[in-house]
């Protein structure tokens, strides 16, 4: 009899895990749990479209650049040091924060972008304020259909701010 009573309730129990996989992955961490509340984020957008207008600021994406290009997010480390990687585009960086302007970061990168039959490299030192886009480099060539470009851009947002 006490062997039925534990085979049912063995039978029971793998049913239930069976039925409800969450309960066996219960309590487990999101990727928003290595964040803490004072994370920042830099967000990568890569495009084989031009970034800004000809006689436009560095900063003034282009809405047809926000809506085509690829999206690369990356969590900075404590000592602001990073390392970005994708099929088309890679980039290295160090931020360092400026004492005498909260908010304004030093941004030092190295990076490549290689799509289609062009590519651009780019590095150097650029200011970088919170929450504002930068067009980092690219480049562009006359083909068959026109100056064809590709571009770089970057900015830095708090974890918890939604994408856009």
């Amino acid at each position: 009899m006490q062997r039925i009573a534990s085979s049912v309730f063995t039978l029971l129990g793998l049913t239930a895990l069976v039925l409800f996989p969450g309960l066996t992955h219960a309590g487990g961490p999101t990727p928003e749990h290595f964040l803490d509340s004072s994370s920042m984020i830099l967000e990568i957008r890569y495009c084989e479209c031009q970034a800004t207008e000809p006689d436009g600021s560095s900063s003034e994406l282009r809405t047809e650049f926000l809506e085509r290009s690829h999206l690369l997010r990356v969590g900075l480390a404590d000592e602001g040091r990073g390392y970005a990687s994708s099929p088309e585009l890679t980039i290295g960086f160090k931020l360092t924060p400026l004492p005498e302007s909260p908010g304004a970061f030093a941004f030092n990168f190295a990076g490549r972008y290689a799509a289609g039959n062009q590519s651009s490299t780019g590095s150097g030192e650029v200011l970088l304020s919170a929450d504002q886009w930068i067009n980092l480099f690219g480049s562009n060539r006359e083909g068959r259909h026109g100056t064809q470009f590709s571009d770089v851009a970057v900015r830095l947002v708090e974890a918890n701010t939604s994408i856009n």
